[in-house]
């Protein structure tokens, strides 16, 4: 069988993205479809040809398997490609495509009804005499009967899941229910199938993860392992490959283990099998993805390979493109999940408008994202929307550039866990490898307080200075200057500049060897100013610094060590910010409860009129495929609730309103 000559890409996002960049180069042309909120992706601008998908829920856009095996057919493609979440996992999809006359590209219906549904392929593999997590099968009503038969804490998984949709971690016996409830929703809303089941939940584990390929045919090979231990609510935020976390003899029983399923199974496509390893080199079998992963070009970095052709030829009919003995690894090399959240505040999903990208100049740097300047992030999907990869000779080497190239990376206009993730990797524990799935909870103190002091240690300086050579050494654009350039030094002695809304006076004159500063009544000297790609750099006490700087809507963004800063004055005619009178309403005598998040109302479980105590479940809101439960401040009667299950609520917007003595207004 040939090559395709079109494909059709049922997914959005980076894996989108990534696909069509493959494509293209292989000379397939690509149909990219979109529901509303995604048309400014760049998965929709990339594409050959892009479809609309009317409706609002997933089951009417990425989750509509008829409409969109009928586009496919339409437009003349030969083969879908799932990506990964959504329908990647589909049995029943797969199944459609390839009875409709189309390759599905990835595994067969058979294998990921077997291996992609979890409770299947424990039993599977428990055949395989290979070690499995202990577990719990059954319905939503009667697993709570049989949890005590293994001890607590336990983790709530969807069957069909993936990507830590559908997981919740439960602590206590009564707290079952509610959990199961809460899995069961996600995995139907992401997966289209709501089965769950309960397994012991191991904390002080490593996540190890080993990639295959199989042709269809019996033939397997694996391309190393990859860890998967830095994670967050149960999803990976930090990849390496390969692992040194674990011994050559083990890495040897875990291939083989991984060969042993995809032999057993002929497995077709790009496959990961993972793993739980413990200190004593326990490993347990824990699933096996059907699908390509998000982490998977650390693999590509490493081997030089890339997957998503082998999926396509593979799929196409072709062999394997090389044998075991072939393949050889070079390097090592460490993903990043960026992602839309503030970790200052429980991870909570952040909105806002993408205004300026900028990413390190050096093929040692792989980005990966779907996002453009301009682009309004949606709150019906997830909250990762890029990906840095970073290769080098070894681990260390890896963390030595991604430190000393850190700032030279800019996403502006939105919060994003940037800064955290370079928290991670200055961590002790980190850098020695002393690390479980529970780092990131166990260390997340730490990681925060690292946050705040370093910020404070870097203060106000740098960011004014940045901005005073951006705006008035270097201008880019002298009309934005109130006076001009020229003259206007002359009758304004002192400047009030405002970083993250703090006032600072600021006065500066040149000189012949650079800028003598005086800012907040101390006097600053720095020398051999030049300006760089995206910002600047100068010798401040002896010290080369550089800083990078984009200009966004009403403010000018200042990115030093990783850390970014927002930066205005009124000397600038479109960052001016005029003084409004605040009302104040000391006489109300209620309390109200606010978003301070976007999203979708879940469930409400309070109405007008009810008496409620304190802690109480009131709400619950999906935002980016992470659910927040809103619980009472304290004890009080309902007065109004404004929103209702499928409600859109925006940050700030009012949800509950009660009837109290005394005022209390709280965010959800």
């Amino acid at each position: 069988m040939g090559i395709f000559n079109k494909i059709l890409i049922a997914n959005r996002g980076e894996i989108a993205v990534r696909i069509i960049r493959t494509a293209k180069r292989m000379g397939i042309g690509t149909v990219s479809i979109y529901a509303v909120d995604d048309h400014q992706s760049l998965h929709v601008s990339l594409a050959d040809e892009a479809v609309l998908l009317e409706g609002k829920s997933l089951n009417k856009t990425y989750l509509n398997q008829e409409l969109i095996i009928q586009i496919a057919k339409k437009l003349g493609a030969d083969a879908i490609h799932p990506g990964y979440g959504f329908l990647s996992e589909n049995a029943v999809f797969a199944d459609k495509v390839e009875k409709s006359g189309l390759s599905f590209i990835g595994a067969s219906s058979t294998q990921i009804e077997l291996m992609g549904e979890k409770n299947k392929s424990n039993d599977f593999v428990q055949k395989l005499n290979i070690p499995i997590v202990p577990r719990i099968k059954g319905s939503i009503n009667n697993i709570p009967d049989f949890a005590q038969d293994l001890s607590f804490p336990l983790l709530v998984k969807a069957s069909a899941g993936g990507g830590g949709k559908g997981m919740v971690v439960v602590e206590k016996l009564e707290d079952l229910p509610h959990a199961m409830k809460q899995a069961q929703r996600q995995a139907l809303e992401y997966f289209g199938n709501d089965d769950v089941f309960v397994e012991k939940y191991l904390p002080d584990v490593r996540h190890i993860e080993v990639q295959i390929f199989g042709d269809g045919k019996g033939n397997a090979i694996h391309l190393f392992e990859r860890e998967c231990t830095i994670q967050r609510r149960y999803q990976k935020i930090i990849e390496e490959a390969p692992s040194i976390s674990i011994s050559k003899e083990l890495k040897e029983e875990l291939y083989q283990s991984a060969l042993k399923i995809a032999e057993a199974i002929k497995y077709r496509g790009a496959g990961t099998i993972e793993f739980l390893v413990d200190d004593e080199e326990n490993f347990y079998f824990l699933e096996m993805n059907t699908r390509l992963q998000v982490e998977h070009p650390v693999t590509e970095m490493i081997t030089g390979l890339d997957l998503v052709e082998w999926q396509i030829r593979v799929s196409a009919g072709a062999k394997l493109p090389l044998n075991q003995s072939q393949i050889v690894r070079n390097g090592y090399a460490m993903e990043f999940r960026i992602c839309a959240e503030n970790p200052m505040e429980n991870f909570r999903p952040t909105s806002g408008v993408v205004q300026k990208i900028r990413t390190p100049n050096s093929s040692s740097f792989r980005f990966e994202s779907f996002v453009s300047e301009g682009m309004k992030l949606s709150s019906n999907y997830d909250s990762l929307i890029a990906k840095m990869v970073v290769w080098d000779k070894n681990r260390q080497t890896v963390l030595e550039r991604i430190k000393e190239s850190a700032d030279e990376f800019l996403l502006t206009g939105i919060t994003t866990n940037w800064a955290f993730l370079q928290q991670i990797i200055k961590n002790k524990c980190f850098i020695k490898n002393e690390i479980n799935t529970r780092f990131v909870e166990n260390e997340i103190e730490q990681l925060k307080g690292g946050l705040v002091s370093e910020r404070q240690q870097l203060g106000e300086l740098i960011p004014v200075i940045a901005y005073v050579l951006h705006h008035f050494v270097f201008p880019k654009n002298e009309t934005t200057n109130l006076w001009g350039n020229s003259g206007y030094w002359r009758i304004a002695q002192e400047l009030l500049i405002f970083v993250d809304e703090k006032p600072l006076k600021v006065s500066f004159k040149n000189q012949i060897e650079g800028l003598n500063f005086l800012i907040k009544g101390s006097p600053i000297s720095i020398t051999e100013m030049l300006p760089q790609e995206n910002g600047y750099s100068f010798k401040l006490d002896n010290d080369t610094t550089t800083v990078v700087v984009a200009d966004t809507q009403k403010q000018t963004w200042v990115q030093y060590k990783e850390h970014e800063f927002k930066v205005r004055s009124n000397h600038l005619m479109e960052q001016i910010v005029l003084k409004r009178k605040h009302e104040s309403f000391k006489d109300e005598k209620r309390y109200h409860v606010y978003a301070d998040l976007f999203g979708k109302i879940v469930e409400t479980t309070v109405k007008p009129g009810e008496q409620v105590e304190k802690d109480q479940l009131l709400l619950i809101i999906e935002s980016m495929k992470t659910e927040f439960r809103v619980l009472s401040p304290g004890e009080g009667v309902v007065k109004n609730v404004f929103v209702e299950a499928g409600s859109t609520v925006h940050d700030k917007q009012l949800l509950i309103e009660f009837e109290v003595e005394n005022k209390i207004t709280i965010n959800a």
